[in-house]
């Protein structure tokens, strides 16, 4: 099952598929006013490299309603320590650089992992 999520990836995923190991990453930042839309679009290229990446299984964005220039990332791994290792090789590449820098403020930045209920 985990597979068929893998190559459905973006399209579909649902909380019940989800394995008990899963990490959610959640970003929020803050980009200028100017950045935000080539911050959106930074998405769009970042999204083939975080495919690449050793248990990366989706990603959901989103952008503030209220504030301007808030973007929230949620990004869903396999577990935690493929979600660190992707971090160390996103940023290091060229693209994860120019994404990364268009981040004014990293409002919060946190790793959560399942807990059973």
């Amino acid at each position: 099952m985990l597979e068929s999520l893998k190559n459905q990836g973006q399209d579909l995923l649902t909380l019940e598929s989800l394995p008990q190991t899963t990490a959610i990453e959640i970003a929020i930042v803050q980009c200028t006013a100017e950045d935000s839309e080539k911050y959106h679009q930074m998405r769009k290229k970042m999204l083939p490299l975080l495919q690449n990446q050793t248990g990366f299984l989706a990603w959901r964005a989103f952008r503030s309603q209220t504030r301007e220039g808030i973007m929230l990332d949620l990004l869903y791994w396999e577990n935690a320590e493929d979600c660190h290792k992707a971090g160390i090789t996103l940023q290091n590449s060229e693209t994860g650089k120019e994404f990364f820098a268009l981040m004014k403020q990293t409002l919060i930045f946190e790793m959560f992992e399942r807990q059973p209920l």
